[in-house]
């Protein structure tokens, strides 16, 4: 089965996408979109849970992830529909998949869960704690990802690789250790956010990221042993369970919902996270299927180096050297993630060369008469 994987993973790592007659590796390509999303989603984000006018309401987070979902699922129908042929084959696939095959979709009924209270966490976690503190808390699903890569999806992880998951995580947390520090100091002096707020938003932070490192494992699983479904079609099976977990969620903001209504607070910003939120779901799904979740974690540790450097010159503030031996770190993780064992052990012989044996001393003795 382990063998089955790896040619199956091969085969994706082949797959190229042509853009004006430059081949680029279809993994790299999603890659770098979730890069980019997670940046921009992650600053606009805190933007938009600031409150801006005194006594002014914020917009619901449970609102905020029902509309993600109901986006998504005309988004996921339309692409079936491109793959297919149109709209009459799209819904007779449609009602095949999910609905004739029953128990497949079921199985979409777990990482459904996790998604939806990851998003929730979401923003219980950025109304408590600044971008960056989000992001460098949220490098634990990391770990959390690699142990489920590895107990729940068979994988081998070489012990360069454990090495290298935690340069990461210790070169990440270099990069926010200032503004992290600097965002504490603020909440003491101003006295907004007290200790139990933060408590509360690292807690939830560590929830989202056990949640997300082991619905994407079960998710890849499933994706890669049953590859005659396709991506867009997973989401819509997700989307079946999604939609009433998020409208669930929702019953907890009921009163306000009652008095002010379901879009109270929504402006330009705030639909544009929704969006982002949306399509980080289809990149993530698509990250799963063309790479993998240890390559995923890395393409978040980008978009972290990304933010603060976006940070870094909003604010007009030179990086510090701190900043620097993180990014350093976080670099060298990379290549020491993805180079072969023979390289590794080379590049080690070149810093430690071993010491020749000393030469044996001739014998004078045999020639004396």
């Amino acid at each position: 089965m382990a063998a089955a994987a790896a040619e199956d993973d091969k085969g994706l790592d082949q797959q190229q996408l042509s853009l004006g007659g430059l081949k680029l590796p279809l993994k790299y390509f999603v890659l770098t979109l979730l890069v980019l999303q997670n940046s921009l989603t992650a600053i606009l984000a805190r933007e938009s849970r600031v409150v801006r006018v005194p006594g002014a309401q914020l917009y619901l987070g449970s609102v905020a992830v029902f509309a993600a979902e109901v986006i998504k699922l005309p988004v996921c129908l339309a692409l079936i529909s491109r793959d297919v042929g149109g709209p009459g084959k799209m819904l007779s696939e449609v009602k095949e998949q999910v609905f004739v095959k029953w128990r497949d979709t079921l199985s979409m009924g777990v990482p459904a869960l996790c998604y939806c209270l990851q998003n929730a966490l979401f923003f219980v976690a950025l109304s408590r704690l600044s971008a960056t503190s989000y992001q460098l808390w949220s490098q634990s699903k990391t770990l959390f990802t690699a142990l489920f890569f590895v107990s729940y999806l068979g994988r081998v992880l070489r012990k360069q690789q454990w090495l290298a998951l935690a340069l990461l995580t210790g070169g990440v947390g270099l990069v926010q250790y200032q503004e992290a520090a600097a965002a504490g100091a603020t909440g003491m002096a101003m006295g907004g956010l007290g200790g139990s707020a933060v408590a509360i938003g690292v807690g939830a932070v560590l929830a989202s990221s056990l949640l997300s490192g082991f619905a994407n494992v079960y998710f890849e699983k499933v994706v890669k042993t049953k590859t005659d479904v396709s991506i867009w079609m997973r989401n819509v099976q997700l989307g079946l369970f999604s939609l009433p977990q998020a409208a669930s969620l929702m019953a907890a903001d009921s009163a306000i919902i009652a008095s002010s209504g379901a879009l109270v607070g929504f402006d330009l910003l705030a639909w544009s996270v929704v969006i982002l939120k949306a399509l980080g779901g289809l990149l993530v799904a698509a990250v799963v299927k063309y790479a993998d979740n240890v390559l995923k974690t890395y393409a978040t540790a980008i978009a972290i180096i990304l933010t603060c450097v976006v940070s870094s010159v909003a604010a007009k503030t030179a990086p510090s050297l701190v900043f620097l031996q993180g990014m350093g770190m976080v670099i060298a993780s990379i290549f020491l993630y993805n180079l072969p064992v023979k390289d590794v052990v080379g590049m080690c012989k070149g810093f430690w060369p071993e010491k020749e044996a000393p030469k044996p001393e001739a014998d004078d003795s045999a020639g004396e008469s």
